[in-house]
């Protein structure tokens, strides 16, 4: 096949020629970019496929609690919290994504198999967001359609976004969403475009606040667009269009239940304050916020710190693994650098063209999750990597260019051997940069789910043994407590959920006092089992695990064993002694 540069013709001129002569077809120059976009997707596809999604699945918590959640919609139970006990709503999550798994549930009730299909859900918001993704770079001046296609295959393989591509999270599908809103918006936030497109675009960032809270950062964005356009018949439009799905969101997301709502009777909120703060972590988000950041020393801590990460957010998509910004001040520096030239391109480009619906929303969105307690930047930011990449392609061009000027002979030797070490810095960081892509995180990945494997398949023994020996009423603890409950259908409830005050501060005694309550849990709720593994806490920070796995240890030293799996690697004990203990410190702590 012969690809050249024709054109597509009008009427009922084919979009093709077949030459008699030579046999081949002429494809137009206009189509190429599409089928090479269309071929990344299917390697995207293609490179999804190799990476099994059932060893990824409850590793981050989140998405069994999606699942679970997406089962009872399925089943008609409501949007609850089916893996709890006493099932309260599901008042943390918008519903959007719980419902799109509901009907996987639907269609494939068998669990764990239907793991697959729902993976495969996420990677169609992985192709649209890549799609949206190619049409928002193509538009940009100073980019190119050739090279907006060379920046988002970049995006198809980047390591973050293929771990995504296999989790039943809602990342993806919002960054979808938030694209394609900022693509509608674009359009239709100008005083001479059709009212329908300003109700679609409304439509359009409605539905992404209705997949994650901080899509409000979405409307916010393209609202403060069309202000700036002075596009205020449209934003009105927009703002009518969104309202009813923004007032969706809230459905089921009233003030956070008090554990006394919960089903469960114990000795008050406060007699054991472990358990109030695991449920508020469960129920609202706002809530647990305020018992995290309690007071103004601890919120500025927070801010400084999130502010240093997103500092540093666009270099981890380039410079990560082989430099940490955590781990040094040089490699924070370098960071900085890299991500103070990605922002310095995408304002040079927007300077030279005009500010669109992206960029307004990039500032809002900032503006949350500054004051976000999680401290998960390389998720955060995963919408706009699109974005940094063209600003480091902006930049870079730029530099390049100011580099290759000074070297001219007819320039002073300052300014030449400056433009020297200005373009040797460039390769060096563009060749790290390649380094980390090829080398890096997605090299490690197939070795990496094969540990997965390993321990999923360690985890599915004992899970087994809890179908067949267990009381269905008897209460679980367990650190993937979602996960425990879809593979057993047992009620589960991590031992504490952490406060992030300890990950801003850094107070040893925030932790140790969260430790002290580290059994509330499983004594307000009388729970009779506690489930061990040796992949337990592994989303809370890096310094505080091996603390928590001791306490775990030395308490369940004198808990009996009933079952562990042929490895060893995770563990079951009978926890009645513990109970035999709580009546007592229940009457200690009135």
């Amino acid at each position: 096949m012969e690809l050249s540069g024709q054109t597509l013709g009008t009427g009922t001129t084919p979009w093709f020629r077949r030459t008699a002569a030579t046999k081949t077809f002429r494809v137009p120059g206009s189509w190429l970019p599409w089928l090479c976009f269309g071929a990344t997707l299917i390697l995207y596809l293609l490179y999804l496929g190799i990476l099994p999604p059932e060893p990824y699945f409850g590793r981050l918590r989140d998405d069994a609690l999606y699942f679970s959640s997406a089962k009872a919609l399925a089943q008609g139970e409501g949007y609850v919290i089916p893996s709890l006990p006493g099932r309260p709503p599901q008042t943390k999550y918008p519903v959007l994504y719980s419902w799109l798994l509901s009907w996987i549930w639907r269609w494939y009730p068998s669990f764990p198999p239907n793991i697959s299909p729902a993976a495969r859900m996420t990677a169609f918001f992985g192709c649209w967001f890549l799609a949206a993704a190619f049409e928002l770079l193509r538009r940009f001046r100073g980019v190119g359609i050739w090279p907006a296609l060379v920046l988002v295959s970049l995006c198809a393989f980047e390591p973050h976004i293929l771990m995504l591509s296999r989790a039943l999270l809602s990342d993806l599908p919002f960054a979808a969403l938030a694209l394609t809103a900022a693509l509608a918006g674009d359009g239709a936030m100008r005083s001479r475009a059709g009212p329908t497109r300003a109700v679609v675009a409304g439509a359009l960032a409605g539905l992404s606040v209705m997949m994650r809270t901080v899509g409000v950062a979405v409307i916010a964005g393209i609202v403060a667009a069309a202000l700036h356009r002075r596009a205020y018949r449209r934003a009105a439009l927009f703002c009518l269009a969104a309202a009813p799905f923004f007032l969706a969101s809230l459905w089921g997301s009233g003030p956070s239940l008090a554990p006394a709502t919960t089903g469960i009777k114990h000795g008050g909120p406060s007699a054991f304050p472990g358990w109030d703060q695991t449920l508020l972590y469960y129920t609202s988000y706002a809530k647990f916020w305020r018992l995290c950041v309690p007071s103004w020393s601890v919120f500025w801590a927070m801010l400084a710190s999130n502010l240093r990460s997103m500092v540093a957010g666009p270099a981890l998509y380039l410079l990560a693994p082989t430099l940490r910004p955590d781990k040094s001040f040089a490699s924070a520096a370098l960071a900085g650098i890299v991500s103070a030239g990605a922002v310095a391109g995408i304002v040079r480009q927007a300077r030279s063209q005009e500010w669109r619906p992206i960029h307004f929303i990039m500032v809002f969105y900032s503006a949350v999750i500054l004051i976000w307690n999680y401290p998960i930047f390389d998720r955060f930011l995963l919408p706009f990597v699109p974005v940094f990449y063209m600003g480091l392609w902006v930049e870079g061009k730029h530099l390049v260019q100011l580099a290759l000027t000074s070297r001219s002979a007819r320039r002073p030797i300052g300014e030449r051997v400056l433009g020297g070490v200005m373009l040797t810095g460039l390769a060096a960081l563009a060749g790290v940069g390649l380094w980390n892509y090829r080398y890096g995180f997605r090299s490690q990945m197939p070795g990496f789910a094969k540990q997965l494997a390993l321990m999923a398949g360690e985890k599915a023994q004992v899970y087994r043994w809890v179908r067949w020996n267990t009381d269905p009423s008897a209460i679980f603890i367990a650190y993937q407590d979602a996960g425990l409950y879809l593979y057993t259908g047992r009620t589960a409830v991590s031992p504490i959920c952490f406060s992030t005050e300890y990950v801003y501060t850094g107070e040893k005694s925030v932790l140790e006092r969260d430790l002290a309550h580290i059994t509330d849990a499983a004594t307000a709720l009388n729970a009779r089992y506690w489930l061990v593994s040796e992949d337990d806490f592994q989303l809370e920070i890096e310094d505080a695990q091996p603390v928590i796995k001791e306490r775990v240890a030395r308490l369940m030293s004198a808990m009996p064993e009933v079952y562990h799996s042929a490895g060893g690697k995770v563990r079951l004990y009978d926890i009645s002694p513990l109970m035999r203990r709580a009546p007592l410190r229940s009457a200690q702590m009135k």
